[in-house]
This record gives structure tokens, sequence and C-alpha cells, in this order.
């Protein structure tokens, strides 16, 4: 699934370009670039600490646009 879903961040970064920066960038709360776990819950209160760990294909704790993107996509964030 994983796999899948880094698929689907890299295909829908070409595919939507800044659109979901706009939003991504709302809910990037420092600016640099990543979620924390922290900004995650801010914006998504009721989306479990589960979801972000499914959702962050690279095992780096953060999550990127392109995964935040691909969550997106995939039905699993919602989109605004």
């Amino acid at each position: 699934m994983r796999k899948s879903v880094l698929i689907a961040a890299t295909a829908a970064s070409f595919a939507i370009g800044t659109a979901a920066f706009a939003a991504f960038s709302d809910v990037d709360a420092n600016g640099d670039g990543a979620l924390t776990p922290d900004e995650f819950a801010a914006a998504f209160p009721d989306i479990s600490a589960e979801t972000f760990a499914a959702v962050d294909t690279d095992a780096d704790g953060m999550l990127s646009e392109g995964e935040h993107v691909a969550a997106v996509e995939a039905g699993v964030l919602p989109a605004e």
C-alpha cells in the first residue's frame, strides 16, 4: 500500500501542481515544507495518529507535500 501511495503522490504532484501546495502550505504552520505530527493533529483533529503513520510513506515522522497530496487523492485526508 505504501508503494501505491508514493506512486500516487508523484503522479498527483505533477497533475495538481500549485493548487495542492496552497492547501498544504495552509496546514504547514511553520513553513518548513513538512507536516509535523502536531501540525497534522491541529489541522485534522478527527484523524488518528495511526492514519498519520500510514500516510507517512517514508516513515520519517513528517508528511511531505507529496505524501499529503497522495493521501488526499486516495481519500484518506480531506481535500480542504
